[in-house]
Formats: C-alpha cells, structure tokens, sequence
C-alpha cells in the first residue's frame, strides 16, 4: 500500500508533463500502480470540469488528493488460507467454552491463533488469520448506555500496579488500591506490597473512614480477592472476605461482566489518572518508607480532587453533597489473613506464606496461630499473643527476634556469635555486645534478659553509666543497680534479679556505688 505523500508525488511529476514509465522508474513504483492514480486523477478532474468548466484546472480537491485506500472485502480465500479454517473454528469454539466457564482471560487472541497455525505447519499470514476470524466470528460493535448516579449511590473500586524504589529496595511492584465514586469522580488511593484478602479489606475500611461514611453500593470486576468462583457464565459467588465487608459496612455490591472493564468505567480511568498524576514527576517514585509514598499518594488525589472535570464540576464540591447520602460509618474494621494450626519447627518458627517467623522457644513441636495485616504477623497461642513481627515478603527469608531463644542459648551458649537471632537483633543489642561481652556470650544472655524486662534502651542507658565508674565488671546484676538507681522515687521495678556474688571486686564497686547515689542525692537537693 503506497502512502498519501506517494500518491501526490505522482499526481504532480504527471502534470509536470513526466511520462508514467519515468514516475514509476523515480520513485521505484509498478507503472500499474502509477496508471492507476494517473487514470484516477484524470477522471476526478474531468468530472470537476464538467461541472464547472470556468473552474483552475490547476486546482486540486479533496477527492483527488484522498488516502489510498484498499478494497478488501470481496479478496478470495487461498487454498491455504481454507485449509486453516477448521483449525480456526476449534480455537474458537474452544474461546466460547472458555468463556462460559469464567476463564475468558485465558482465551486466544489472534495473535494466538495465527502463532498455533504456524507451529500446526500451516504457511499463513497474520492478516489473513485476522480476516479469517472475523468472518467466522463477526465482531458485534458495542452500543453504551449512559448512566445517570444518584450522590452516595455508588463507588467503584479496582487495583493498579506501580513500580517505586523504597527504603532503597530498587524499583519493585507494589498494588494501588482506587476508589472512584460514580457520581463526581472524586478519588482516593493507597499502595500496598500485595493484592491480597487483607489489603482488600483494609483499603475499603481506610476508604470508609476517610470519607466518614459508606457507598451504598460497590462495583468490582472479577479479581480474586472479591471473586470466589464463577457459578456460570453471569454468576458469580463472592469471596468470605467481600461478604465480610458488606456485612459489617452495610453496602451491597455488583460485579462487571466478564471482559467488560466499561461497566466501571469511571475507576477504571482513575487508575491511569491516579497512577501518572501521582508518579510520573521525576522524584516521584522514591520514597524513604511505605508510610511516606502513601502520604505523597493521598496529597495527590486530593489535588486531583479540586480540579475541575470536562463538565465543569469539581469532585471536592461533588463530594460535600454525597456525604448526606452515606450510610454511617462504623469503627474500623479489623483486617487480617487467619492462618490455624501452624508447626512451630525445630528453629522456632513458624511459616507463614512461605516466610519464618520466630516464636518463644518453648513452643517447638506446637501448632499456633497466626493474624496476617497488611503490615505485621501476630502469632497466637489460643487467644495469648506469643510473637509479633513486621510483615516480610521475601520467600524463604528468616524474622527473628533473639529473645525467643533465651532457653536455647543458655543451654547453647557457644552458638550466639554466630546465630541468625544476634544477626538480624536490633543495631543498639549488637553494639552492646561487640562491644563489651564477645569473650563472654553466658554474661550477655543475662543483659539479653535485663533488657526484655526494662527494655534495650534503658539497659544501653545503665551500662553507659556503670562505664564511667566501673570498667572492668558489666555484670548484668550491676546494670540493674544502676536501673534501680536512676528509678529512686519513681515507682520500682516489679521484678529485680538477684543479687551478684558478694566477692572483694562486688563489696567494692557496691561501695562505690552507694558513694555515686549518695553524690547524685546532694547534686539533687542543690538543683531543688
């Protein structure tokens, strides 16, 4: 097919007076082609002139200078191409079935199709396969209906994916979460690491408490995490999750037809619209923490929201007159994955989507419980919290917390130096412990008790003190004093340890000891 510009480059070396043989040897076309739109001019030209006889024969019109175009509709089928056609059919009643049972996403396109045909042996090209298709399978183009919302009536809701560098992990994939309501396209969004049941859940009950009230209604399409089974070809039986939800919200909900993304249209746009309003700028996509690219996120959409729409309106002003028509709001709901009956193994941890997690070492060989939010595990002994952890999702990685293996390292106290539980403890635990007990791992399992119960901070606080009188002993029994200490007239700890061996090293810093409180007392009344 020879473009506009090589049809008037024809046109205009033929009124030049250049013979058809020279057009078609200078711009390397068939002289067929070249006669063609020669022929085709000539013709439009004389009917112009008929027409009009006093008319500038040098002047074109838009008939003349049209596109070429292409008739292919009456274009015989090859011997080849018919010889594919059963094969077609097959595919495409295979579609058909695909469809009636929930899986048109799954179907072959024609693309598909032309690709099987080639690995069948079959020496045909796309556009025929195309062609093909469509007369075995017409295409029907789709009339819409408008659609008129009431305010508060209906909100729609679907999931985007964006890539963004956090916590300088690189650029990976994380789930944005769109409402959009039907009346005046006012918008919200929030990110989440994953598209699962307690994200699902927890941006509808985030959604809800933003707005102060509840849709009446909500659309979904068919994504997991609200699509439990495909009943038929128009039916569907909603997840435990969604039912959950419109039974504690009170909000009814639809779902769009299979491969019918207009049906909600208006959330389907905003993700687009959310995603490069939001994202797009340069420095955009970085972000220090989770918390902070979802604070940039909702900075975002309400901006968007104090834009005017093609008609005029602005959804911040559309979205005062819905909040009369909400349903009211109730207390969050709680939101999260229940995973029953987990194995404690031999490390002391369970496994939660193909992540570990640690737990007190006295559960080994038990079966728990665990609560999975969008952003922590909590593991459960019956109703008893035993463990509680930042959600990681990374397959096979290991979260331990080195104070549920206090038992176990006591008995093993040779295994600390090298253990997960002292690499992956806080920075503060493992400089205390480079720095003053790595010739002696029994002494700082002591502290490592000392600091679960008054906390790591104000063991790091005590020892820093017992430093400056004492650097020889930092003995566990003496971070306590120091603790007690700093604690006089406030209320006592409930649980002290006991006392250290009562050695001439002991007697002797206990006296010193006793000298600093009694220094700090008259620094004390000297301040009053």
């Amino acid at each position: 097919m020879i473009r506009l510009v090589k049809k008037q480059q024809i046109i205009l070396k033929h009124r030049e007076g250049v013979s058809n043989r020279e057009i078609a040897l200078q711009l390397g076309i068939d002289k067929n082609t070249v006669n063609k739109y020669v022929n085709q001019y000539e013709e439009e030209l004389k009917k112009l002139l008929e027409a009009n006889p006093d008319m500038d024969s040098s002047e074109l019109t838009p008939g003349i200078i049209e596109k070429p175009t292409y008739n292919t509709e009456n274009r015989s089928i090859s011997d080849r191409a018919k010889a594919a056609i059963p094969i077609i059919r097959e595919c495409l009643r295979e579609n058909a079935r695909k469809r009636e049972s929930g899986r048109s996403k799954q179907q072959m396109r024609k693309i598909e199709i032309y690709d099987y045909l080639k690995k069948k042996g079959y020496q045909i090209s796309y556009s025929t396969v195309r062609r093909l298709i469509e007369t075995l399978e017409p295409s029907r183009h789709e009339a819409f209906i408008k659609q008129e919302y009431g305010p508060g009536a209906q909100t729609e809701f679907d999931w985007g994916e964006v890539k963004l560098d956090i916590a300088g992990t690189g650029y990976l994939k994380y789930q944005m979460a769109v409402f959009t309501s039907a009346y005046g396209n006012h918008r919200f969004a929030k990110l989440y690491r994953t598209q699962d049941t307690a994200a699902f859940q927890e941006s509808h009950a985030d959604y809800f408490a933003f707005c102060k009230g509840v849709y009446r209604k909500v659309v979904y399409d068919n994504m997991k995490v609200a699509v439990k089974e495909f009943v038929g070809p128009s039916e569907k039986e909603p997840t435990d999750a969604l039912l959950e939800l419109s039974a504690y919200y009170g909000f009814k909900f639809r779902f769009c037809n299979v491969r019918q993304g207009n049906e909600k249209g208006h959330v389907e746009r905003s993700v687009d619209v959310v995603r490069h309003f939001a994202f797009s700028e340069p420095g955009d996509d970085v972000f220090s923490s989770l918390e902070k690219a979802n604070q940039h996120l909702l900075v975002k959409c309400m901006e968007k929201n104090k834009s005017s729409l093609s008609d005029g309106r602005i959804p911040d002003e559309t979205f005062k007159e819905e909040i009369p028509f909400l349903l009211p709001v109730l207390p969050k709901m709680p939101c999260f994955i229940k995973k029953t009956g987990l194995r404690v193994n031999k490390y002391s941890t369970v496994t939660v989507n193909k992540v570990h997690y640690s737990v007190p070492d006295k559960y080994v060989k038990k079966r728990l419980d665990a609560r999975i939010y969008t952003g922590k595990v909590e593991i459960y002994d019956g109703d008893n919290k035993v463990a509680e952890h930042p959600r990681h999702y990374r397959q096979g990685e290991y979260v331990i917390d080195i104070f549920h293996y206090l038992h176990t390292l006591k008995q093993k106290p040779g295994a600390l130096p090298q253990s997960s539980a002292l690499m992956q403890a806080d920075a503060m635990i493992k400089t205390i412990y480079e720095t003053h007990y790595t010739a002696d791992p029994k002494e700082f399992l002591l502290v490592l008790e000392l600091m679960e119960d008054i906390g790591v901070e104000n063991t790091a606080n005590a020892l820093k003190e017992l430093e400056k009188i004492l650097s020889t002993d930092y003995s566990a029994s003496k971070i306590r004093v120091i603790y007690d200490s700093s604690m006089k007239g406030s209320k006592p700890h409930a649980s002290p340890l006991p006392p250290a061996k009562e050695d001439k090293l002991s007697q002797k810093s206990k006296n010193t000891l006793q000298s600093y409180d009694r220094l700090r007392d008259v620094q004390s009344r000297k301040a009053g």
